[in-house]
C-alpha cells in the first residue's frame, strides 16, 4: 500500500502525538496479521492496553515485503502494494527566449557577477517530472468539474419540503370557508355520528404486503437490509461540497516556466500627422504618464511622421536612418492602470531664431485653405526653414504638446459595438475634451465615468479606437518641467479647464489605440532585440516600451537588461558671466577621457542612426536657466570600471549667422562617474559646473570635489539637476546587497582579504536583512543560491574553513519571513507567499537558481560523530542550554561528547583542499539548471510569480565522500537553530521543505539511488533531523481538511472502485471513528440543543475522570489546529462548558468535514469488522458513538429555503465556508434555475445517503448489544438516534427504511419503548403522526404501518395499549397547535389506513383491540374537525386564540391534553409579544399541575391547588379539578407528562414570572414568587432562593424607577353587526391592545382583515359610539364598531386600587361616554347637551388567557346638562389644582390652563356655562341641588384660577409680565361677572332639617337604563 501508506500517516500521524513503544506493537500486531485474517479484527480492540485511537506508525511496506511475499493473487488488492518504479524522470530542455537572439552583453571580460547573472539568466532547464503524479490529491483535486461528472444520472429524491401541494381545489374550499364563520359556543367535540362517516367515507392508502404476517426478526433484518443496500450511491464525496481551493488542502500543479514580467499592454499605432501649413520637419514622442503618482510610467517613443521631401532638408546632419529607428507603432506595458494615466504627445522642430510663441505663430495664423492667397509668405517661411535645417539641423527647440486621457478612450471604445473612431479636440461647453464618433457627439457620460475614482481599469478587452487628435498646445518656454506637466494634466480632467481658454495650434494627429495582441511580428525589446516572429528585417518594426511602474513591481529578473535613462532637468547660469542663452547639453557615455572614449552606446530617436556616441538636449531660445524634457537612452556595458562616466558638456548655440562666432560655444561641463566603491550610481543629482575643461583623471572622482585651479559656476554651487534611472538585471541598487555580492566573489576569486576576519563575514551576511525589498526579489534567484553556497561550502580564509551555514540559514528565513510579512497581499490560501522561488500556477514569473548539490563540506567526518547524534536532538533535549554560538557547538553540546570536533566547524583545517571554494570536483562548463516540478500550492495572487525552484547543478554528480548534500546541511542547521530564526523557519517550513524534497529528488536521480532501498538512500543523522522537524511542526498542522481531501480521492479513484478494495482502504481509516468520538464536545453543536450538549460534556468529563478517554484533548484540537485548556477537574459543568466551548470548539464547516470522513469511513468498512470493534467498545464509548450520529442527522439535515438554498440560509452560512451575506446573495443571484435544481438534487441524495449509512450503523450497533447485558442503555440511545431522524426533514425513500427499522426495533425489544423508555414512546408517537399527516403517499404508508403495529405490540403486552391512545393523543394535539404545514385530509386517509389494518388483522378479529382502535381513531378524527376551523383563522389572532381557548376547554377533564394546549396557547402568544397573556396561561397551567400534585401527594409547602393563585390572576378559579369528571391521576397515562411533577410545576411558575417580568407587571412576578418560595425553602436550595430574591430586588427596583412611566394595555369595546361574521354576528367584545394604541391603528388593523376576507367594499366601520340598530344596516354588509374604553372603579373600589398596576390589573368593568341631544343630534347647545355613560363588564378579568373577552353584562347611566356641567367644571377645578401644585413645576402647562379657564375668546366657557345655569333658580325643585353643587363647583373654580395665577406669577420672567398682567385682568373680569350668580343661593335649601330626609333625590335623579 505505498501511497496510501504514506497518506495514512500524513493525515493521521500529523493529529496524534505517541509512544514509539505502543506503536511499535501495533506495527506488530497489524504486519503480523497481514491480509486480512480474523486475528487482525481482534487485535483492533478498544479495550485493551493498545487505545485504537492512539497514532500507528505505518507498516514499513518495503522492509516486510522483502521479508513477506505478497500471497495475494494479480488484482486489485495486489495493485495497492506496489509503487511505480519510474515515477522521476529528468529531461533537459532549452530555456525559451522570446527573442530571435539571446540578451547577452557584448563579448569581453565580464566580471564573476555579471557572468553569474548571466548563466542564470541562459542556461537551459533540467526539468524534473513525476510521471504519476496525476494519481495523487495534490495534482488531482476533485474540481467543480469532476463532480458534476460523478454527479450525473442521480435521482432525484422526494423530500415533502419540496412537495407543493395542489392549491386549486384546496384553495377554493378555503377562500369559501374565509367567508363563513364559526360559534365559539359550539361544543369542543362535534358529533360523533358525522366523524364516523367523514372517516369512513375516506380512501385509505395502500396497505403494506405481508405486514401483518408473523416472520421470525432475523428475517425481517435481512429483508430490510437487502432494501436498504440496493441502488445505493457509492461515492460518498461525490455529493459532498467539493473543497473550496482557498481551504487548507494541498494543491499541486505542474508549474509553468519563469517569464518576463509585462503588465497589459497596450499597441499604440502612430498614422498620420498633418498642420495647416507644411514648412519644415516636425519630431514627435510619446510617454505614459500617471499624474496621481505624478510619475513618468514609460520611457519616450520616439517616432517621425514627416514626408520624405520634408526629410530631405535635414539630409546634412542625417546622412541615413537605422529601420529601427523608422518605428511609428509601439507597445505600452502598464501594470497599475489606473483612470490617472495620461498618453502624452510631445513636438520639437529644428532650433531657429525666435522664441517658441514665434515660431509657432504661422502655425495658429496660417489656414490650408488659404495657401493660394499666403504662397508668398509660405515660400519665404520655407524658405528660412530650409536655412536653419542646415545649419542648426543638429539642434531642436519645444514646438507643442498634447495629452489624450487614455482611459477615456478605452472606456469610449469599450461601449461601442465595433472600431471606433474619435476626434479629439478643443470644446468650449463640454470641457476639455469632446469625442465624436462619425462627428456626432457621443456625450459627457465617458469624461465623467473616468473621473470617478481609481477603480480597477483593464486594458485587454476593449476594441481598437481610431483617434484624431485636432488641437495641440503651444510649450512654453518657462514651464517644460515634469511639475507643470502634471499640473496641465490634472487641470484638463476638470470641466473649466484653464488649458481651454489657450489659442490651439490646429492639427491632425491619426492614431490607433488598441489591445497589443499576444505575439505581435516585427517587434522589438526596449534592447532592440528583434522578438518572435520576426519574418523579415526590412519590415517597419513596432518597438517595446520600457515601462517605468508606478510603484514597486515584486518581479524577479529572468532576462539580462541593462539599460541607463538620464534625464536632463533644469540649469541655471544667472550667476554666470557671459554670455551663454540659447543652451543644450551634450550628454556623452565615456569609458574615458579622452574624447575618442565617447562609446556609441545611446540609443537613437526616430530616423537617425541605431546608436551614437552624444545626444543633444532641445534648445529654449535666449534663457539661461532652462528646464529640460529630454531622456537619453544609454546601453550600459557589462562590466564598469572606474573610468566610465556621463559627460554633461553644455555649448551656447548661434542661432544668427555671425562672422567669426562659431556655431556653439562650449559654456559649462560637467560629469557623473558611474561607479562609487564600485557600486554604479543612480537617483537625482544636483551637480556644479565647471567653466573650464576638466583635468585628466578628472573621472574618478565626483565633480562635487573642488579641483585645485578649476573654475566653477556660482562658486562650484550646484547649478545643474539631473536625473539618471537605471533598469539593469546585472545592478542591484541596493548596498547591502551589492556589499554580499561583492564579499561572495571575493571569495569566489580568493581575492579576500584576510583582516576582515569571519566575524566581519557574518556581519555581512546578517546585513542582508536591512536590504529594500524590492531589489531582493528581483535578485531572489542568485541571492538564494550564494546562500545556499555559502551553506553547502564553507569558504577557506587563511588556511581555516569558516562555516558560514548557521549565517546563511538565519538571512534565509530572514528574507522568506519578510516577504510574507509585507507582501501579504500574494499569500495563497495555505498563507504562502508567490514571491519565493517555488513552482506556482499562474503565467509569469520569480524563479529561483540555487547552486548546490555536488560541492564538497568537509574532509572528514569523525567516526566518532557517527553516534546517535540526532536522535538526542530530534526528541527535543532538555540539556540545551542557551544560544550556542553556532551549529557545532549546539551539536556537540548535545552529543555530550569532550574532545570531539565537527569536520565543518570554521576552525577546523582539514578542508578538501583538491576543491577550492566557488568550485565544484568535476565541474564542467556544461552546466544545467534544474527545475523541479515539485508540487506546490496553487494560489490567486495579483503580481506575476514564481513557478519553479531551478538548482544549478555543476557537472556530474558523482562526488567524493568528503560532499555535504543540501538537504542534509539544510536539514542539520534548521534543527540547530534556535530563538526567533527557528520561530521564523517553522512558520515558513512549507518553503524549506519544498526545498528539501526538491534537493533530495535531484540527488537520488543523478546518483541512482530512486530504487535502492530506503534505508540505503539517506544517511541516519538526516533522517534523524527530518524526524526532529516534523515531530515539531507536526502538532501544528491542520489536517480536517488533509483527511477530507484524502478521502474524497480514494472515493473518485479508480483503482479503489471494487467494494473490497475499498473496504481496505477505508480500514486505514479506522482510527478516526475514535478520533472523532473523542472530539464529540468540540464539535459543532448542529441541533442547536445546548441542554443535551452540557449532558455530553458531563458524561465527557466522566469518561475521562473513569480513564476511558480514547485520546487527550491536546491531541483532539490538533486536529482543527487549535489549542485546548488544561481542563482541571469535575468542579463545575458550566467551567468545562466554558472552557470547551469558547477556547476549543471546531468550527461548522471543520465539524462538517469530519463528520463527513466519519461517514465515509463507516458507509466503507467492512462490516465484520465495525461490529467487532463495537463489541469491545465500553457502554459510555458506545453511548458517545450514538451522540455522534445523533450530531451527524442534523449536520446532514435537508434544509431548502425559500430562495433555493439547500440546509437553510443560516446552515448555508454554518457550514459552507465562512460565507458572507452579500457573497451568498450575489452567488444566488448568479445562478440559473436549472444549476440550482441541481444543486437541490444533490443536497438530497447527501443528505439521503449520511442518513442511511447512520441507519446502517445503528443496525450494526443493534445487533452488536443485542445480547449483551447493557442492552437497555444502548438501544434507548439507538432510538433516540432514529427518533431524531424522523424529526429532520427526510426524503421519502429514508424514512421507508427509517421506519422498517423501527418496526423491527420495537418488534424484537417492545418492552424498551412499553416500560423503560416511555418518554421516547411518546416521542415516536409524535413522530409518527407528523409523516402519516405527510403528501407523499410512501411516507404515510410506511408511518401508518409503523402506528398500527405500535398500538399491535402495546396490546399484546397486556390486552390494553391506554399508553399509546394517551400519548397518541396528545402528540397530535401538540401537532396541531404548534404545526404549521399540518394538512388534516392527509392525516384523515393515515386513519382510514390504520382503520383498515385493524378490520383486516385476523389474528386480534376476536379481541377488543379493533374497538379499541376504532375509538382511538375516531377521537382523532374529531380532534381533526377542530384543526379545520383552526386553519381557517390562521390569519386572524384574536379567533385563533378562542379557538385553542375552545378546544382547551374542551379537555378540562382531560389534564394533559389542557395543559398541552394552555402551552400552545402561551408559545402563540409570546409570538406576537403578548407577555402578559402568555404568563396568565403559564399560572393557568401551573394551578392546573397544582390540582393533581395535591391528589396525587400531600406536602404541605406545595400550593393546595388552583385557590394558591387567585392573588395572582382570580380567572385562575377555573382550573378547579372538583367536578365529578374529573380523571384520576392515578389512572395509567393520566397526568403522566413530565410537567405534572414538583420540578415541573416550578419550571412553569418561573417561566410564569419570567413573562410578567418582560411584560412589566412586577407586582405579579412578586405574587409568582410567593408561590415558589415555600418550595425552595423546603428543599433548602439556598442557591435558587438567592436567585429569586436577586429577581425580587431587581422587579421591586423597576417599580421604583418607572414611577409615573410605566404604561400598559389599551381598551376597545368591539361589535360586530352583520351575517357576514356567522356567529360572530351582533357579539361584542372589549379588546386588549398594546399600550398608546390609537382607536385609528385598531380601526385600520381590523376593517384591512375583514376587508381582505370578505371584500374591502364589504366591510364599513361605524363611525359612532351610539346603539347600533341593526334594522338600518345593510344586510349585505359587514359592519364593525369601535370605541375607546376606560377601566371602570366604583368609589369603594378606589381605596384598594392604589398605585398605577392595581387599576390595570384584574379588571373587569369598562366605561365609555357618548354625548348626545334630544332631538338626536350628537353636540348641542349647553342647556340641551346630554350625555350617556356606558359601564360593561366582561367575563373573565383582563389580563387573562386571550387577549379579547366577552362583554356579558352592559350598564347605561344617563347624564342631564346641568349635571354634565357639573362634570366639566370639576375636570376643569382638578385640571387647575393639577398644574398648580405640580412638581417639578411645569409653567407652560399652568398657562395652558389658566388660558383655557380666565382667557375672553373661550367659547362655552366657565362664564358661559354660570350663565346658562346659574343665572336662574331652577324652577323644578329636584334640580335645586345640582344648582347648587354648581355653584359650589364655581367657587371652588375662582379660588383655583388665583392660586394657579400666583404660581405663575411666581414662575415668569420679566418679559411675560405683561401677559400675566392681561391674564389677572381677564380673572377679575370673571371673577366680577361670576360674583353675583355664584353668591346667589336657593332659600329652599336652607330651610331647617325635617325628622325625615330625600337622601335618595339626588342619587336617583339620573335616569338610568339597564340592559343586562
Amino acid at each position: 500500500m505505498g501511497y496510501l501508506s504514506v497518506l495514512y500517516s500524513n493525515a493521521i500521524c500529523a493529529v496524534l502525538l505517541f509512544s514509539r513503544t505502543v506503536a511499535a506493537e501495533v506495527r506488530k500486531q497489524i504486519a503480523g496479521q497481514y491480509g486480512g485474517s480474523p486475528q487482525l479484527l481482534k487485535n483492533l480492540s478498544v479495550g485493551g492496553n493498545i487505545p485504537l485511537t492512539e497514532a500507528v506508525e505505518p507498516v514499513d511496506f518495503e522492509e516486510y515485503l522483502i521479508t513477506h511475499p505478497p500471497l495475494i493473487e494479480s488484482g486489485p488488492l495486489r495493485d495497492l502494494i506496489e509503487f511505480p518504479p519510474d515515477d522521476i524522470e529528468v529531461l533537459y530542455t532549452p530555456r525559451e527566449c522570446r527573442t530571435l537572439g539571446q540578451a547577452v552583453p557584448e563579448e569581453g571580460e565580464n566580471d564573476p557577477h555579471v557572468r553569474d547573472c548571466v548563466r542564470s539568466y541562459t542556461e537551459d532547464w533540467a526539468v524534473v517530472n513525476r510521471k504519476y503524479h496525476k494519481l495523487g490529491t495534490a495534482f488531482n483535486p476533485n474540481t467543480l468539474d469532476k463532480q458534476k461528472e460523478r454527479q450525473r444520472g442521480l435521482p432525484k429524491q422526494v423530500f415533502e419540503s419540496d412537495e407543493l401541494p395542489d392549491h386549486s381545489s384546496y384553495q377554493d374550499d378555503q377562500d369559501d370557508l374565509k367567508r363563513r364563520s364559526m360559534s365559539i359556543d359550539d361544543t369542543p367535540r362535534g358529533s360523533w355520528a358525522c366523524s364516523i362517516f367523514d372517516l369512513k367515507n375516506s380512501q385509505p392508502d395502500a396497505l403494506l404486503p405481508h405486514l401483518l404476517d408473523r416472520v421470525p426478526n432475523e428475517e425481517i433484518d435481512h429483508h430490510n437490509e437487502d432494501q436498504r443496500k440496493s441502488n445505493r450511491h457509492r461515492e460518498l464525496f461525490a455529493l459532498h461540497p467539493a473543497l473550496d481551493e482557498e481551504e487548507p488542502i494541498e494543491r499541486h500543479c505542474v508549474p509553468d516556466v519563469p517569464k518576463e514580467h509585462f503588465g497589459q499592454r497596450l499597441l499604440v499605432k502612430c498614422l498620420s500627422l498633418k498642420f495647416e501649413i507644411e514648412i519644415e520637419p516636425i519630431f514627435a514622442s510619446l510617454a505614459l504618464y500617471d499624474v496621481k503618482e505624478k510619475k513618468k510610467i514609460s520611457e519616450n517613443f520616439y517616432f517621425d511622421l514627416n514626408s520624405e521631401q520634408t526629410k530631405f532638408m535635414l539630409r546634412p546632419h542625417i546622412p541615413s536612418a537605422a529601420i529601427s529607428t523608422l518605428a511609428r507603432s509601439a507597445v505600452f506595458s502598464i501594470t497599475y492602470p489606473s483612470q490617472d494615466v495620461f498618453l502624452v504627445i510631445k513636438l520639437e522642430k529644428v532650433l531657429q531664431q525666435g522664441d517658441i510663441g514665434e515660431c509657432a505663430e504661422p502655425y495658429m495664423v496660417f489656414k490650408e485653405s488659404d495657401a493660394a492667397k499666403n504662397k508668398e509668405k509660405l515660400e519665404k517661411l520655407r524658405s528660412q526653414s530650409e536655412q536653419f535645417c542646415q545649419r542648426l539641423g543638429r539642434y531642436r527647440m519645444p514646438f507643442a504638446w498634447t495629452a489624450i486621457h487614455l482611459m477615456n478612450i478605452v472606456n469610449s471604445a469599450g461601449s461601442l459595438e465595433r472600431d471606433t473612431e474619435l476626434e479629439m479636440g478643443l470644446s468650449e461647453r463640454k470641457g476639455s475634451w469632446s469625442e465624436r464618433r462619425n462627428s456626432s457627439i457621443v456625450g459627457r457620460r465617458s469624461l465623467e465615468r473616468t473621473t470617478s475614482g481609481d477603480e480597477s481599469c483593464s486594458l485587454t478587452s476593449f476594441r481598437p479606437a481610431t483617434l484624431t487628435v485636432t488641437n495641440f498646445f503651444k510649450q512654453e518656454g518657462d514651464r517644460l518641467s515634469d511639475e507643470d506637466l502634471y499640473k496641465f494634466l490634472a487641470d484638463m480632467r476638470r470641466p473649466s479647464s484653464v488649458l481651454r481658454r489657450l489659442r490651439p495650434i490646429t492639427a491632425q494627429l491619426k492614431i490607433d489605440i488598441s489591445p497589443a495582441p499576444e505575439n505581435p511580428h516585427y517587434c522589438l525589446t526596449p534592447d532592440l532585440l528583434q522578438v518572435k516572429p520576426y519574418p523579415d528585417s526590412r519590415v517597419r518594426p513596432t518597438k517595446e516600451i520600457l515601462e517605468f511602474p508606478a510603484r514597486d513591481i515584486y518581479v524577479p529578473n529572468t532576462t539580462y537588461r541593462n539599460l541607463l535613462h538620464v534625464n536632463p532637468q533644469s540649469l541655471n547660469f544667472a550667476n554666470r558671466q557671459g554670455s551663454a542663452r540659447n543652451i543644450t547639453v551634450k550628454v556623452q557615455f565615456m569609458n574615458g577621457e579622452d574624447p575618442s572614449n565617447a562609446m556609441p552606446v545611446i540609443f537613437g530617436k526616430s530616423s537617425c542612426a541605431e546608436y551614437s556616441k552624444e545626444a543633444y538636449t532641445a534648445v529654449v531660445y535666449h534663457n539661461r536657466s532652462p528646464d529640460f524634457h529630454d531622456e537619453v537612452k544609454i546601453k550600459l556595458p557589462a562590466s564598469l570600471t572606474d573610468h566610465h562616466h556621463i559627460l554633461f558638456t553644455f555649448y551656447h548655440v548661434s542661432c544668427q549667422q555671425k562672422q567669426n562666432t562659431p556655431l556653439e560655444t562650449p559654456v559649462g561641463y560637467t560629469w557623473i562617474p558611474m561607479l562609487q566603491n564600485g557600486r554604479l550610481r543612480t537617483g537625482h543629482f544636483c551637480l556644479p559646473v565647471s567653466l573650464e575643461k576638466p583635468p585628466q583623471s578628472y573621472s574618478v572622482l565626483s565633480p562635487d570635489v573642488p579641483l585645485p585651479g578649476m573654475k566653477w559656476v556660482d562658486n562650484h554651487r550646484g547649478v545643474f539637476n539631473v536625473e539618471v534611472v537605471a533598469a539593469s538585471a546585472i545592478h542591484t541598487q541596493d548596498q547591502y546587497l551589492d556589499k554580499f555580492f561583492a564579499l561572495v566573489h571575493a571569495l569566489d576569486e580568493h581575492m579576500f582579504p584576510v583582516r576582515i576576519g569571519d566575524m566581519q563575514l557574518r556581519a555581512d551576511i546578517a546585513a542582508l536583512n536591512s536590504s529594500q525589498l524590492e531589489p531582493v526579489v528581483r535578485f531572489l534567484h542568485l541571492l538564494l543560491d550564494k546562500l545556499v553556497l555559502l551553506m553547502v561550502r564553507p569558504p577557506v580564509i587563511a588556511g581555516q574553513i569558516v562555516n558560514l551555514g548557521q549565517a546563511s540559514f538565519e538571512v534565509m528565513a530572514s528574507i522568506v519571513n519578510r516577504l510574507h510579512k509585507y507582501l501579504d497581499t500574494s499569500q495563497d490560501m495555505h498563507g504562502r507567499n508567490s514571491f519565493f522561488p517555488l513552482p506556482r500556477t499562474s503565467p509569469g514569473g520569480l524563479g529561483g537558481s540555487v547552486h548546490y548539490a555536488t560541492m564538497a563540506r568537509s574532509a572528514v567526518r569523525p567516526s566518532s560523530l557517527n553516534l546517535n547524534r540526532s536522535r538526542s536532538l530530534s526528541n527535543s533535549n532538555p540539556d540545551i542550554s542557551g544560544t550556542p554560538t553556532s551549529p557545532d557547538d549546539e551539536v556537540r553540546s548535545i552529543i555530550g561528547s569532550k574532545g570531539l570536533d565537527r569536520s565543518n566547524s570554521w576552525v577546523h583545517t582539514m578542508g578538501c583542499k583538491s576543491a577550492p571554494w566557488g568550485t565544484s570536483p568535476g565541474s564542467s562548463s556544461d552546466a544545467k539548471q534544474v527545475i523541479l516540478t515539485i508540487p506546490t500550492p496553487k494560489f490567486k495572487a495579483e503580481f506575476p510569480i514564481s513557478h519553479s525552484l531551478y538548482l544549478m547543478v555543476n557537472g556530474s554528480l558523482m562526488v567524493p565522500s568528503c560532499s555535504q548534500l543540501f538537504h542534509e546541511e539544510l536539514a542539520l542547521q534548521w534543527v540547530v537553530s534556535s530563538g526567533s530564526v527557528r520561530e521564523g523557519a517553522l512558520q515558513q517550513a512549507w518553503f524549506f521543505f519544498e526545498l528539501m524534497v526538491k534537493s533530495i529528488i535531484h540527488h537520488l536521480y543523478f546518483t541512482d539511488r530512486l530504487q535502492s532501498p530506503r534505508k540505503n538512500r539517506f544517511p541516519e543523522r538526516f533522517m534523524d533531523d527530518i524526524t526532529a522537524l516534523v515531530s515539531t511542526i507536526a502538532g501544528d498542522i491542520k489536517v480536517i481538511s488533509v483527511v477530507h481531501n484524502l478521502l474524497s480521492s480514494h472515493d473518485s479513484d479508480p483503482r479503489y472502485a471494487d467494494p473490497e478494495v475499498k473496504a481496505r482502504v477505508a480500514l486505514l481509516y479506522l482510527p478516526l471513528i475514535g478520533i472523532v468520538m473523542e472530539t464529540l464536545p468540540q464539535l459543532y453543536d448542529f441541533t442547536g440543543m445546548l441542554i443535551d450538549f452540557c449532558i455530553r460534556l458531563m458524561l465527557y468529563c466522566k469518561y475521562e475522570a473513569e480513564g476511558n478517554s480514547m485520546i487527550s484533548q491536546t491531541v483532539a484540537m490538533a486536529i482543527a489546529g487549535t489549542s485546548v485548556p488544561q481542563i482541571p477537574s469535575l468542579k463545575s459543568i458550566h467551567l468545562v462548558l466554558q472552557a470547551t466551548r469558547q477556547h476549543g470548539s471546531f468550527s461548522a464547516e471543520s465539524s462538517r468535514s469530519l463528520l463527513i470522513c466519519l461517514l465515509w469511513v463507516l458507509k466503507n468498512a467492512d462490516e465484520m469488522v465495525l461490529q467487532k470493534w463495537f463489541t469491545d467498545l465500553s457502554v459510555s464509548q458506545l453511548s458517545r458513538l450514538l451522540d455522534l450520529l445523533y450530531l451527524c442527522v442534523s449536520c446532514f439535515e435537508y434544509k431548502r429555503s425559500p430562495s433555493g438554498s439547500a440546509f437553510g440560509s443560516q446552515e448555508n452560512l454554518r457550514w459552507r465556508k465562512d460565507m458572507t451575506h452579500w457573497r451568498q446573495t450575489s452567488e444566488k443571484m448568479d445562478k440559473t434555475r436549472a444549476e440550482l435544481e441541481h444543486e437541490a438534487i444533490i443536497d438530497g441524495n447527501l443528505a439521503t445517503e449520511a442518513n442511511l449509512i447512520i441507519l446502517d450503523t445503528l443496525e450494526i450497533i443493534v445487533q452488536t448489544v443485542s445480547v449483551t447485558e447493557s442492552k437497555e442503555s444502548i438501544l434507548g440511545g439507538v432510538l433516540k438516534v432514529l427518533l431524531h431522524s424522523m424529526a429532520c426533514n427526510q426524503s421519502a425513500l429514508y424514512l421507508q427504511h427509517c421506519f422498517a427499522t423501527q418496526r423491527a426495533l420495537v418488534s424484537k425489544f417492545p418492552e424498551l419503548l412499553f416500560e423503560e423508555e416511555t418518554e421516547q414512546c411518546a416521542d415516536l408517537c409524535l413522530r409518527l403522526l407528523r409523516n402519516c399527516s405527510s403528501s407523499i403517499s410512501t411516507i404515510r404508508a410506511h408511518a401508518s404501518a409503523s402506528l398500527y403495529l405500535l398500538m399491535r405490540q402495546n396490546f399484546e403486552i397486556g390486552n390494553n395499549f391506554a399508553r399509546v391512545k394517551m400519548q397518541v393523543t396528545m402528540s397530535l394535539s401538540s401537532l396541531v397547535g404548534t404545526s404549521q404545514n399540518f394538512n388534516e385530509e392527509f392525516l384523515r386517509r393515515s386513519l382510514k389506513t390504520i382503520l383498515t389494518y385493524a378490520e383486516e388483522d385476523l389474528e386480534l378479529r376476536e379481541t377488543t383491540f379493533p374497538d379499541q382502535v376504532q375509538d382511538l381513531v375516531f377521537n382523532l378524527h374529531m380532534i381533526l374537525s377542530d384543526t379545520v376551523k383552526m386553519k381557517e383563522h390562521q390569519e386572524d389572532p384574536e379567533m385563533l386564540i378562542d379557538l385553542m381557548y375552545r378546544i382547551a376547554k374542551g379537555y378540562q377533564t382531560s389534564p394533559d391534553l389542557r395543559l398541552t394546549w394552555l402551552q400552545n396557547m402561551a408559545g402563540k402568544h409570546s409570538e406576537r409579544n403578548n407577555h402578559a397573556e402568555a404568563a396568565q396561561c403559564l399560572v393557568h397551567s401551573a394551578a392546573l399541575v397544582a390540582e393533581y400534585l395535591s391528589m396525587l401527594e400531600d406536602r404541605k409547602y406545595l400550593p393546595v391547588g388552583c385557590v394558591t393563585f387567585q392573588n395572582i390572576s382570580s380567572n385562575v378559579l377555573e382550573e378547579s379539578a372538583v367536578s365529578d369528571d374529573v380523571v384520576s391521576p392515578d389512572e395509567e397515562g393520566i397526568c403522566s407528562g413530565k410537567y405534572f411533577t414538583e420540578a415541573g410545576l416550578v419550571g412553569l411558575l418561573e417561566q410564569a414570572a419570567a413573562s410578567f417580568s418582560m411584560a412589566g407587571l412586577y407586582e405579579a412576578v412578586n405574587e409568582v414568587y410567593k408561590v415558589l418560595i415555600p418550595v425552595h425553602e423546603a428543599n433548602r436550595d439556598a442557591k435558587k432562593l438567592a436567585t429569586i430574591h436577586g429577581k425580587l430586588q431587581e422587579a421591586f427596583g423597576k417599580i421604583v424607577h418607572q414611577n409615573g412611566k410605566r404604561m400598559f394595555g389599551t381598551y376597545f369595546r368591539v361589535g360586530f353587526y352583520g351575517s357576514k361574521f356567522g356567529d360572530l354576528d351582533e357579539q361584542e367584545f372589549v379588546y386588549k391592545e398594546p399600550a398608546i394604541t390609537k382607536l385609528a391603528e385598531i380601526s385600520h388593523r381590523l376593517e384591512s382583515f375583514y376587508g381582505e376576507r370578505f371584500g374591502e367594499d364589504q366591510v364599513e366601520v361605524i363611525k359612532d359610539s351610539n346603539p347600533v340598530d341593526k334594522c338600518k344596516l345593510d344586510p349585505n354588509k359587514a359592519f364593525i364598531q369601535i370605541t375607546y374604553v376606560e377601566p371602570y372603579f366604583d368609589t369603594y373600589e378606589m381605596k384598594d386600587r392604589i398605585t398605577y398596576f392595581d387599576k390595570n390589573y384584574n379588571l373587569r368593568r369598562f366605561v365609555y361616554c357618548t354625548p348626545f341631544t334630544l332631538d338626536g343630534r350628537a353636540h348641542g347647545d349647553l342647556h340641551e347637551q346630554f350625555k350617556r355613560k356606558t359601564n360593561l363588564t366582561t367575563s373573565h378579568a383582563f389580563p387573562y388567557i386571550k387577549t379579547r373577552i366577552n362583554i356579558i353584562h352592559k350598564e347605561e347611566i344617563i347624564s342631564t346638562p346641568i349635571e354634565v356641567a357639573i362634570e366639566d367644571m370639576q375636570k376643569k377645578t382638578q385640571e387647575l389644582a393639577f398644574a398648580t401644585h405640580q412638581d417639578p413645576s411645569d409653567a407652560k402647562m399652568l398657562q395652558m390652563v389658566l388660558q383655557g379657564s380666565v382667557g375672553t375668546t373661550v367659547n362655552q366657557g366657565p362664564l358661559e356655562v354660570a350663565q346658562v345655569f346659574l343665572s336662574e333658580i331652577p324652577s323644578d325643585p329636584k334640580l335645586y341641588r345640582h344648582h347648587n353643587k354648581l355653584r359650589l363647583c364655581f367657587k371652588d373654580f375662582t379660588k383655583r384660577c388665583e392660586d394657579a395665577l400666583r404660581k405663575n406669577k411666581s414662575l415668569i420672567g420679566p418679559d411675560q409680565k405683561e401677559y400675566q398682567r392681561e391674564l389677572e385682568r381677564n380673572y377679575h373680569r370673571l371673577k366680577e361677572a361670576l360674583q353675583p350668580l355664584i353668591n346667589r343661593k336657593i332659600p329652599q335649601l336652607y330651610k331647617p332639617v325635617f325628622s325625615f330626609s330625600f337622601r335618595d333625590s339626588f342619587s336617583r335623579m339620573s335616569l338610568r337604563k339597564l340592559d343586562v
